[in-house]
């Protein structure tokens, strides 16, 4: 019994830690107030540890598109990495997984 007190919170620590190590998932952005779809429902980079680099590829299946840095901007706030698009990657602020940096909520 003593194993299973131990075991049990042990794996619920493991997946939380993990949780912030796994890519986002691909989403269209869109406006929360009235579901319009933005920037032709473009991608971005997968994010992995805060940050979302072209050469981690796309987050799931809908390809890359060029819109996909300043859609990050508008929707977590200014690149907290290398400012700029130059690095080819966007990072949150403190590198926190993408949903714990919403800056924006008009955005999803």
């Amino acid at each position: 019994m003593l194993r299973l007190m131990v075991f049990v919170p042990t794996l619920l620590v493991l997946g939380v830690l993990l949780a912030g190590t796994l890519p986002a998932a691909a989403h269209p952005h869109s406006i929360s107030s009235n579901g319009q779809v933005i920037a032709n429902g473009q991608n971005h980079p997968a994010f992995i540890n805060g940050v979302s680099c072209e050469s981690y590829g796309p987050a799931g299946s809908i390809p890359i598109g060029p819109a996909w840095y300043g859609l990050e901007s508008a929707h977590h706030g200014p690149d907290a990495g290398d400012p700029g698009r130059g690095d080819a990657c966007y990072q949150t602020t403190g590198s926190v997984p993408p949903a714990a940096d919403d800056q924006n909520p008009a955005i999803q």
